[in-house]
C-alpha cells in the first residue's frame, strides 16, 4: 500500500521571501519530498511525503511537528505550530463496474 504523508501550513506575504530563501538553501531538508505552492494562493505550502508503512508515517508526522525542521520554520508559518496540518492518506481501492 502507498500511503502519502501531506503537510499544509500557510506563510505570510511578510515572511513568504524568507522562508523560500531557508527552503533553498538546504535542499536535503526535503529530500524524499515534494514542496509545492499553491498557484491561486501564494503563501499556501503543502509537502507530499511517500512513507513505506504507518510506522515510517508515524515518524515522519512526529518530525515534523517536534522535530529539528520545525522548530526552525515555526516563526514563519501563520498560526506557529496549530498552523501546521497532517494527515496520512491511504489509496481507495478502485471499484469496476460489471
Amino acid at each position: 500500500m502507498t500511503l502519502i504523508l501531506f503537510c499544509e501550513y500557510s506563510i505570510p506575504e511578510a515572511h513568504r521571501e524568507r522562508f523560500l530563501a531557508w527552503a533553498r538553501e538546504a535542499p536535503s531538508r526535503w529530500e524524499g519530498a515534494e514542496l509545492a505552492e499553491n498557484r491561486e494562493q501564494p503563501g499556501v505550502f503543502v509537502e507530499l511525503r511517500r512513507p513505506a508503512d504507518e510506522r515510517e508515517a508515524s515518524e515522519m508526522k512526529k518530525e515534523r511537528l517536534e522535530g529539528r525542521s520545525w522548530s526552525e520554520m515555526e516563526v514563519w508559518v501563520k498560526g506557529g505550530r496549530e498552523g501546521l496540518r497532517i494527515w496520512t492518506f491511504a489509496p481507495v481501492a478502485a471499484v469496476t463496474a460489471d
